[in-house]
């Protein structure tokens, strides 16, 4: 009886062993299998663009405190204000960009590069055409900015036109860059509405005027600054200006209220006016 008992235990141990042999050789045949690598996540930089070389495809991008150096993939992404399809030979210095990147071992590669406006909303103090400059008057200072050959002119209606057409006075919001650390425009784009008619009334301890045309009649708040072209100068005094004159009225309309911010004789040209006797207020 002990024998067959004994018989017994040798077959199972047998067995036991034959399976755990075989599967050590299945599991021998299996092709390994290995976790694939998670992929960096994806970044975003913001800055002015420092420099750029499209040959060997590096961006230099300047922030607040440092430099990063980017390496433009092959399938990189680049949008510009004026250009939504453009190429790395389309960026400049200068240009706010918010750069889309993947940190692989310290290596930076950048899959999207999109420009960011920078823009100065004011009025016009001063313009000249020769020194090529504009003087914006915004809270609480000015701000000049330099107007190269190729910028953009915007008039109202999405009209074209030239830096003759901008006046002192105009409210305009200028799109700009930062090469070498000043301001030069790109876009200056005139945000006032016009209104040609004749001055009926004129209170100057509200600071008030209204005016009609053969079809409207409109009332105008004084801005603190507003531009009041007098002799071709833009420093006349609200008392300079006379009932039953004409006059273009440079405006924008908030929350239903006209704010003026430039008044000019409708019969002169843009920086000409014709001389003008005080009055009282009404």
């Amino acid at each position: 009886m002990k024998m067959l008992q004994l018989k017994n235990w040798l077959a199972v141990g047998a067995a036991l062993l034959l399976t755990a042999t075989a599967s050590r050789v299945l599991a021998d045949d299996q092709p390994a299998t290995t976790t694939p690598a998670a992929k960096p996540e994806m970044s975003t930089y913001t800055g002015t663009v420092a420099a750029v070389d499209p040959n060997e495809h590096v961006l230099s991008v300047k922030g607040w405190l440092l430099h990063k150096s980017f390496n433009l993939g092959g399938g990189c992404a680049y949008t510009l204000l004026d250009k939504p399809t453009a190429t790395a030979t389309d960026l400049r210095p200068g240009e706010k960009v918010e750069v889309s990147y993947q940190n692989v071992h310290g290596v930076l590669i950048a899959s999207r590069v999109e420009q960011q406006p920078m823009q100065y909303e004011g009025m016009v103090k001063a313009i000249d055409p020769e020194k090529h400059t504009l003087t914006l008057r915004r809270s609480p200072g000015e701000k000049e900015l330099r107007i190269p050959d190729d910028c953009k002119i915007v008039l109202r209606d999405q009209r074209t036109g030239t830096v003759a057409d901008i006046r002192t006075g105009d409210h305009v919001t200028v799109t700009y860059e930062t090469p070498d650390g000043k301001a030069v425009a790109r876009q200056i784009a005139q945000t006032s509405q016009e209104f040609a008619g004749t001055l009926t009334a004129i209170d100057l301890g509200e600071k008030t005027l209204k005016a009609k045309s053969f079809f409207d009649t409109k009332k105008f708040n004084v801005a603190d600054n507003c531009a009041i072209v007098i002799n071709g100068k833009p420093n006349g005094q609200l008392s300079d200006l006379r009932p039953d004159a004409r006059f273009v009225f440079s405006y924008d309309e908030i929350s239903g209220v006209n704010v003026v911010n430039r008044i000019a004789p409708a019969d002169a040209p843009a920086n000409a006016s014709t001389p003008a006797t005080p009055m009282a207020a009404n």
